[in-house]
């Protein structure tokens, strides 16, 4: 079985491709490994590392918050070390990073060792509590992202300590530098662990196109995200511990990284930016702004969970307001009013199902798409429309290459399939 160093070699040097399921940054590896002196990783869905020191072990992120992946973790960091666990540190409040603490807490207080302290930024807590306001929505939008059923935690162990900028922390004879970065979230943290040249990146670094654009989720902040990026690669270290994926050894390959993903961010932002300045509407925006080709290649940068496009979405809506730039759409008809009069001047529903499937037939799947909602929108009981919108959006789960498009063109194909037309996507 391949080390963790040799699956990550395999992948920079070609020997693997990203598009592989197996490769996916958040391939389920369940596999732990010393990746520099007295620092594990673990490679599950979400990384867990463990630092070693003199009084006890420092957890930089502790696992997901589903019991069986986070009792998962705590087994193999005990497979590493039986040290008590003496701080734990959130890169950010998300709950696949830092939801994973209950089974550590229930050994500490079964072996009556002191509780491991908890550090964060100071918006991790904020970001807990509108996890409970919003538990409801954030139970759908993932399900809808992962494919599965997802009940979203109202439980949080909230920090016991925070900073706001930096942090220098001792433990045990080691140190550890906190630093703050808004990026894919406003409350992230990396550390870096000096004796070990070690660098933490949480999802800073996740093996994939930055996770700048969510669709479905809160702001990203990619300008600040390339600044940090360079902040990273100016500390020289030896080891790059992502938040999802395998490590990257070596200098030259730890500062390529960081760098190329700076200069990926920092392009989508400076387009966008300079078409936002000359009026250009989101639509107009969308179509010019393209990611760096020489950068098309990397196998950190592939569009395997994100995608550019959604990046220059965000980035509008970070620099401006929600308003498209078309005036119809400030305050537009009801969608179902507007696809009833499509189908009354094509003629019917059923012209735009064949207008639907004429698109799909001539490879067309994003116009297919259109066609295929509105004639649904029109008449949401229309089985046949169903059953074309289904089969597009299966097919349309087959074309992308992100998690975030597959998840939703799922759930769509899904949707239709259960209003009585064709078979759901795999």
């Amino acid at each position: 079985m391949a080390t963790l160093q040799e699956l990550s070699e395999r992948l920079l040097s070609g020997g693997a491709d990203m598009r592989d399921p197996a490769n996916h940054p958040f391939a389920f590896v369940d596999r732990i490994e010393e990746v520099a002196p007295g620092i594990a990783l673990y490679k599950a869905f979400v990384n867990v590392i463990a630092v070693r020191t003199s009084e006890g072990l420092v957890l930089v992120d502790t696992g997901s918050f589903h019991p069986a992946q986070h009792q998962r973790s705590f087994e193999a960091v005990r497979r590493y070390a039986k040290d008590p666990v003496h701080t734990a540190i959130y890169t950010h409040g998300h709950v696949d990073h830092a939801y994973g603490l209950p089974p550590f807490l229930r050994e500490a207080e079964t072996q009556r060792w002191a509780r491991p302290a908890i550090v964060g930024h100071v918006d991790v807590a904020p970001r807990m509590r509108r996890y409970i306001e919003t538990a409801g929505y954030n139970s759908a939008i993932n399900s809808r992202q992962f494919g599965t059923a997802i009940q979203w935690p109202i439980n949080p162990d909230y920090p016991t300590a925070t900073y706001r900028d930096d942090l220098r922390l001792r433990v045990g004879g080691r140190d550890l530098e906190l630093h703050h970065a808004r990026g894919e979230t406003d409350d992230h943290t990396w550390v870096f662990v000096p004796d070990a040249r070690a660098l933490c990146t949480g999802d800073l670094f996740i093996w994939a196109a930055p996770n700048a654009g969510n669709p479905q989720k809160v702001q990203r902040y990619a300008a600040d995200w390339a600044e940090a990026l360079r902040a990273m690669a100016a500390r020289e270290a030896q080891v790059l511990l992502p938040g999802h994926g395998v490590p990257i050894f070596g200098a030259e390959r730890v500062r390529a990284a960081l760098l190329d993903t700076a200069d990926y961010l920092d392009s989508l932002y400076r387009q966008t930016l300079e078409l936002l300045n000359r009026g250009a509407t989101i639509y107009q925006i969308i179509e010019e702004v393209k990611p760096p080709a020489a950068l098309a290649d990397r196998p950190y940068l592939q569009p395997v969970y994100d995608e550019p496009e959604f990046i220059v979405r965000n980035v509008v809506r970070c620099l401006g307001g929600w308003y498209s730039g078309v005036p119809s759409e400030l305050k537009p008809a009801p969608r179902a009013q507007q696809a009833r009069e499509l189908a009354e001047l094509a003629g019917g529903v059923a012209k735009l199902v064949a207008r639907a499937e004429a698109c799909r037939a001539g490879g067309d799947l994003r116009m297919a798409s259109h066609w295929a909602d509105w004639a649904v929108e029109a008449d949401p009981d229309a089985r046949e429309a169903h059953a074309v919108r289904a089969a597009i959006y299966a097919q349309r789960v087959e074309a992308e290459s992100s998690t975030m498009s597959k998840g939703i063109f799922r759930a769509a194909a899904n949707e239709s399939k259960a209003r009585g037309g064709g078979s759901s996507p795999g």
